[in-house]
């Protein structure tokens, strides 16, 4: 699979430590190479999924065989705010509509 992860999220793994952010990335090739076994991935909305990270949370989905990185946040309520799933569901009926 091919990861296709957006600026925001970029930035903000950018923006915190080196260590936390390569377990992160680690977690991210993970994701990519498809062994997702080892990783706490929630369903959030259809197609969207949320990737557990300690207090951290990427929001993706996949289109054929790639994987759209959409959003990332750090975890301060129980549930990942609407706002964020609304986005990623925006993101992904614009792919769709693409392809």
């Amino acid at each position: 699979m091919k990861l296709n992860v957006l600026s925001d999220v970029e930035n903000f793994i950018n923006k915190i430590s080196n260590e936390e952010s390569g377990k992160i990335l680690a977690q991210l090739k993970f994701l990519e190479i498809n062994q997702t076994e080892a990783l706490i991935i929630k369903p959030l909305k259809g197609k969207i999924y949320e990737l557990r990270i300690k207090q951290y949370r990427i929001v993706f989905f996949k289109i054929r065989t790639i994987v759209y990185v959409v959003d990332m946040f750090k975890k301060q309520s129980q549930k990942t705010p609407q706002r964020i799933i609304k986005k990623a569901e925006k993101i992904y009926k614009n792919i769709e509509k693409r392809n």
